[in-house]
Order: C-alpha cells, then structure tokens, then sequence
C-alpha cells in the first residue's frame, strides 16, 4: 500500500473516477495532488514534486501521451503510470515509448493493482537509464520536442479576442511570446510573457504561468482577492510561485491594466520592447525572490499598439480597442 508521506500526483479529466482513485491512495497517509487534465499535470508536477504519477491517455488540452514525453524529459526520475481504456498495442507501445513504466487498463478490477504497480516502479530495479538504453534516442527526444511544440501552440490564444466592449488582436512570429487577456470589471488585463529558451522546458513554464493565472482569476470571481486589478502584485505573485516550482529557469512578462477613464496601469518583469515598457523594468521571473515590481501608469487612446520583439527574431504585434 502507499506508504505514509508518500507524494502522488493523479492526472485523469474522469472525475468520478479521480476522486475514487484519490481517497483510496490517501487512505493510509500518502499524499495525492489532483489534476484534471494534461496541463494542469504539467503544472502540478512542476509545483509539488511528487514522487509517481498517474496518468490517463485521453483527456482535453493535452493528451496523455504529450504529458509523460514532456514529464519523461523534464523529470526522469518520476515514474509514470498509465491508467487507461485504451487497450490497443499501439497506445500501449506509444505510451511506453514516451517514458511511461507501467501500463494498467480501466476499468480497474482492484485498486491493489495500482499499490502493487506504485511499489515495483519506486522499489524494482530496472532503473530509468536502463529502459531509455533499449530506445531510439534520437526518436525519443525529438518526439518530446514535438510534444513540447504542440502544447507551446495550444497555449498561444486565437488572433482576435473579445471581452465585451474590448477587443484585442494578436499577430506574431515564433513561439517565443505567449500572450493572454482577463477581463477585470469594466477594465482589461493584458498578459505577455517572452519565453527565452525552446522544448519541454519553455512548454513547462508556459503551462505554470497559465495555471497559477487560474488561482486569482478564480478568486476575483469570488472577490476574495484584488490581485488581478494589481499588475505589480500580480508579478510578485507569480515570481514567488515559479521560485517554489524549482523549475530554474527565469522568462521576462509584463502585465498592463487598461482602463477607458483612469489611462494604462502597468508592471514589467524584464520585457526589452517596447522602449517605453523596458524603461519601467524590473529582473525577470524567477530570478530572485527579493524581486519586487513597481506600479507604472501612462495614457492612452485606441487603437493602442504594442510591437515585442525579442533578440532571436521572435516578434509579437497587440492591438487594443474599446467600443
């Protein structure tokens, strides 16, 4: 059985079925963080280090098999267990293939399977170098950057977006900035992160962001926190967060408020571009954690340009309206 202390992470979009799987895993102590699909596992993997990871094959956002190639190639170390219906070789292969150590089919006739599944994997001696010995290297890892490079694509919004009166468009070149927009009241939160680095680890970062986004959305819903009408709250937020993460690797954002009366409220966490935005700097996201970002503020009028460009050739062109 799952030992005291013990830290699993269950990654499955079947509710039902989830929570079952979690109250019996945390019945004798071990420690069960859930997740509802592949993004969000990424997150949480990221977030709480867990020691096994159960994982199903067909969820939304990100399939199961995207997961443990970008889990297989950030953290070897973690086992992962493939819970599934999907009982075809082909799933079973793609899924091993990927970095997955063992493969149990749904529905489960007995929950010792997953006991006796979890033991072998953290206590069995094949090790994780001796399974990637009998693979395809070349194969193995170009296939996670294709799976790092579809999920950096999933997190890229549509080219228009529209929160009732406003209206911004995006048009870019690469993959290197991932934007995002909120509506907050009658204003509009504007979101720009520069990725620095390519592959599974500029896809775990991306994924972070959007999903520790989703705490002080949630959260403005319930007004129980004013953090997304804070630009430079929100970036000392998330700087603390990924420092916890221990994902070692700093990216640049800038978070922008706009308001139709009280003009443009802003922070910036080491964009170079536009001159105006690096002017109002600070060091990029986790970096240190003495970082604290300053409030910024300057007027103005639609349709309201912004040009980012990064020193690789990455380039991304915002545009603000309000009717």
């Amino acid at each position: 059985m799952p030992k005291a202390g013990l830290r699993i992470l269950v990654v499955e979009d079947e509710a039902v079925f989830r929570h079952s799987l979690v109250s019996y895993l945390a019945r004798d102590g071990a420690t069960v963080f859930q997740a509802e699909d592949g993004i969000e596992g990424l997150s949480a993997a990221a977030l709480y280090h867990p020691d096994v990871v159960l994982c199903d094959l067909n969820m939304p956002n990100m399939d199961g098999h995207e997961v443990i190639a970008c889990l297989s190639a950030r953290y070897p170390h973690i086992p992962v267990i493939v819970i599934s219906a999907q009982s075809t070789m082909e799933a079973v292969a793609s899924a091993l293939r990927a970095g997955a150590r063992d493969y149990l089919l749904k529905p489960l006739e007995n929950y010792a399977l997953v006991e006796r599944s979890i033991d072998q994997c953290l206590n069995g001696n094949a090790s994780r170098a001796q399974q990637l010995e009998l693979m395809d290297h070349m194969d193995y890892f170009s296939a996670h950057d294709r799976a790092a490079s579809r999920l950096l694509a999933g997190l890229k919004p549509p080219g228009l977006q529209e929160w009732g009166p406003w209206q911004v468009t995006f048009k870019g070149l690469g993959q290197l900035f991932i934007p995002d927009t909120f509506k907050v009241e009658d204003k509009l939160l504007v979101l720009v992160m520069e990725l620095p680095i390519m592959g599974t680890d500029a896809a775990f970062c991306g994924a972070l962001v959007r999903s520790l986004m989703n705490v002080p959305y949630r959260q403005f819903q319930r007004q129980e926190s004013r953090l997304l009408s804070q630009p430079h709250r929100l970036l000392d937020y998330l700087n603390h967060q990924l420092l916890e993460s221990g994902l070692r690797h700093s990216f640049a954002m800038a978070a922008l408020l706009f308001d139709q009366q009280d003009g443009l409220v802003f922070a910036n966490a080491g964009l170079t571009s536009p001159h105006w935005l690096m002017r109002s700097g600070g060091l990029p996201l986790g970096l240190m954690r003495s970082s604290h970002y300053a409030l910024h503020k300057r007027s103005w009028h639609e349709p309201f340009a912004l040009q980012f460009r990064s020193d690789s050739g990455g380039a991304l062109d915002v545009q603000v309206r309000h009717h």
